[in-house]
């Protein structure tokens, strides 16, 4: 399962360096463009990190039934 984080962390940080780049850009149609890239990266860490929820959701169901 780290690595699914750790997934998730690095398409998080991919968002905030586009970000930072759209930040620079003088052209609005390049930053717009670059800020979509953004939104991408958010939702495939937001996909990424997806599983590790379910996972953990599946495994505190496990836990309550157990007691």
């Amino acid at each position: 399962m780290p690595s699914i984080l750790n997934e998730a962390l690095e398409w998080l940080d991919r968002a905030e360096q586009a970000r930072e780049v759209a930040g620079q850009l003088n052209d609005p149609g390049a930053r717009k463009a670059v800020l979509e890239l953004a939104e991408s990266f958010e939702r495939l860490a937001r996909a990424a990190a997806a599983p590790t929820a379910a996972r953990r959701r599946e495994l505190a169901t496990q836990d309550q039934e157990r007691s």
